[in-house]
């Protein structure tokens, strides 16, 4: 009777009973991470990361190191490096840098980056991510003496981009650039994208490409529009340069093609124009690109902000007006010589972000359905992943589903029902840094706290069910 006069109890019982069934078969438990491995400076170290799991690193950089430069070269799979000075054992969540292209990477960091070398002694902490099952040399190196461009050659006729490219390049099979990480040894339809992956149900980003058939079909029933672009990254409220092309339709309206010069706020933080140059006419550099200049103004970052892959100039971070990084070497960033406000906006024009803004809903019936709430299943998933229930993208996410959702009468119950899950699995995976979920994680806290004497917390001994427990309470409460 209960359960039917409040149907969210309904719905907490529901899960309890399917918790309790996971308890049974011993998955339920909280995630345990190793220490992190000393790394020398200047020296490459070969090594293996399982499928979403982590390996962890720290390297100390010498006080006299003006700029380090950080290697990740895949064998095969695909590995992702998360970077911080500030936080051990880092994620998607905590790191300051991420690497996560598919093929060899090279991070370059100059001391005046932000957060570089908080203290003394420096340290540097890496977690190499498994997306898949990969093989891979990392390393730090000292950069305080090169030119500092990512597309030195480690060998003549080779480029650092060459290698781990899937594609055979004798100029670069030798020692110096690393036997080419492996081209040469197995050829792959694309870089990262191992044989038996095409065709095998499962959406690898790797392969969704032309040359691999577009992943034979694991990831669209469609053809892709662009190497990069899966499908699901149209409208999903973040500009991706894969799909910032005419074949992809400028990824819908996520770039904002077709906007105009209006806006209102008096600093510009609402300014979506097209304006690409500074006051002194330097080409501003992509928002998702990391060279020349180094920089932690993204849209993982600064998820309202406009960012992403497009270099129009935005103002994501409360300066006085809108401005950009600059692909000039010597000139890290300037202000952009924009209209005043609404000097450009037509009688009764709405500026873009405003727009976008207002006519957004929890779930728009397009097809494929988009909006917040779909944008929030897909970054999250099914809750058993690590890579994505942890992410920076997953916590963005259910920030935008709770703006849009928790009002919907018509959505709110699936929405509810899968924060809760995804709450759920961020306790159980100890990743509780993403204040979407403050509430539930402090309440989780002082129900444990509070139940440390009970007869219930000393027969509930194991970590699993007293998150579950604690789970359970917090959806009564909430």
């Amino acid at each position: 009777r209960l359960t039917q006069k409040h149907p969210l109890l309904g719905t907490a019982v529901a899960m309890l009973r399917k918790a309790l069934a996971l308890v049974g078969l011993g998955l339920v438990a909280s995630q345990e991470f190793g220490d992190e491995k000393t790394l020398e400076m200047n020296k490459l170290i070969s090594s293996f990361v399982n499928e979403d799991s982590f390996q962890y690193y720290a390297v100390t950089i010498p006080s006299t190191s003006s700029a380090i430069k950080i290697k990740l070269i895949p064998s095969y799979g695909d590995p992702d490096a998360y970077l911080s000075f500030t936080s051990p054992e880092p994620d998607d969540l905590t790191a300051t840098w991420v690497m996560d292209d598919v093929g060899a990477e090279e991070q370059v960091i100059k001391r005046d980056a932000v957060d570089f070398c908080t203290g003394e002694p420096c340290m540097l902490h890496i977690s190499v991510y498994g997306y898949d099952e990969s093989e891979y040399m990392v390393g730090v190196f000292d950069a305080s003496s090169t030119t500092l461009k990512i597309e030195s050659e480690c060998a003549p006729g080779c480029k650092q981009d060459m290698i781990a490219d899937g594609v055979c390049q004798p100029a670069c099979k030798n020692s110096a650039c690393y036997d080419d990480g492996g081209d040469c040894e197995e050829q792959n339809c694309a870089p990262g994208c191992d044989e038996g992956w095409v065709g095998d149900e499962y959406c690898d980003e790797a392969c969704f490409v032309e040359a691999c058939n577009w992943d034979g079909g694991d990831c669209s029933e469609n053809s892709g529009c662009n190497t990069g672009c899966l499908p699901e990254y149209i409208n999903d409220g973040e500009c991706d340069s894969e799909c910032n092309v005419a074949a992809c339709s400028f990824d819908g309206d996520d770039c904002f093609h077709g906007a105009t010069e209006c806006y209102g706020e008096a600093d510009g933080s609402d300014y979506r124009g097209a304006k690409n140059s500074t006051k002194s006419g330097k080409e501003c550099q992509a928002w998702d690109a990391q060279f020349p200049q180094q920089h932690t103004r993204t849209h993982l970052n600064y998820p309202s902000g406009g960012l992403g892959g497009h270099n129009y100039c935005r103002n994501p971070d409360g300066e006085t007006a809108p401005w950009c990084y600059t692909v000039d070497m010597e000139l890290r960033w300037e202000y952009c010589n924009v209209a005043q406000p609404w000097q450009h906006c037509k009688q009764n024009e709405i500026p873009r972000a405003v727009q976008v803004a207002g006519g957004k809903m929890c779930l728009m019936p397009t097809q494929p359905p988009s909006g917040p709430l779909p944008t929030f299943e897909a970054k999250c998933g099914n809750g058993e992943n690590h890579g994505d229930i942890c992410s920076r993208e997953c916590c963005n996410a259910a920030k935008a589903a709770a703006a849009f959702c928790a009002n919907d009468e018509q959505h709110f119950g699936r929405y509810q029902e899968y924060k809760m899950k995804v709450a759920f699995s961020q306790l159980k995976f100890n990743c509780t840094s993403c204040d979407a979920f403050s509430d539930f994680f402090s309440n989780a806290e002082t129900i444990l706290q509070m139940g440390g004497g009970s007869k219930m917390i000393r027969f509930a001994d194991s970590v699993g069910f007293k998150v579950l427990v604690a789970a359970f309470l917090i959806m009564l409460i909430m």
